[in-house]
């Protein structure tokens, strides 16, 4: 019995401690809030990839086209930009020759080199970040568009867009 009247005194005493210690301890709210404050502006949103945002659909940079014919020597470089927060882009790429040609993305400040793929002669390449594995978008910047034929002279076109989501170049 007295084993028993000793675990609850020594249990009684820890509860106690511990609602003191949680009652003295500082508040993890900011001073000086009012909890009553009214919020007298409403901010734009600034970033379109925060969560619990609205996101306004079918966000496409328009400002910032990307296309261009392809011609001239046996490796012709193209440049573009992607702007922040449009990461997510779709390519066209067009061969008028009858050869086949090189085609490489690089990101011109990483080198991180998105793609290089063979487009045979008179044929054509869609590329969407989104499904080559850049599912959270492109690094912001300028890319170089490279164009090799081979030793055989270069003649295309591409188009692009970009946008601030998969939706956006989906289509």
């Amino acid at each position: 019995m007295k084993k028993k009247n000793v675990f609850i005194a020594t249990l009684s005493l820890a509860l106690a401690t511990t609602g003191v210690t949680a009652f003295a301890s500082p508040s993890t709210t900011q001073e000086n809030v009012s909890p009553e404050s009214r919020v007298t502006e409403i901010l734009p949103i600034n970033n379109p990839f925060v969560e619990d945002q609205l996101i306004s659909p079918m966000v496409i940079d328009t400002s910032n086209p990307i296309g261009d014919k392809v011609s001239g020597g046996a490796v012709v470089p193209k440049y573009f930009s992607v702007n922040a927060g449009y990461g997510h882009i779709k390519l066209l790429l067009k061969n008028y020759s009858s050869k086949p040609v090189t085609v490489s993305l690089t990101h011109n400040y990483s080198k991180r080199v998105y793609f290089s793929r063979v487009i045979d002669g008179n044929g054509s390449l869609t590329w969407k970040n989104f499904e080559e594995g850049y599912e959270q978008g492109m690094i912001g910047g300028d890319y170089t568009l490279q164009w090799s034929g081979g030793g055989n002279n270069v003649n295309g076109e591409f188009f692009g867009k970009t946008g601030s989501s998969i939706s956006d170049v989906r289509d």
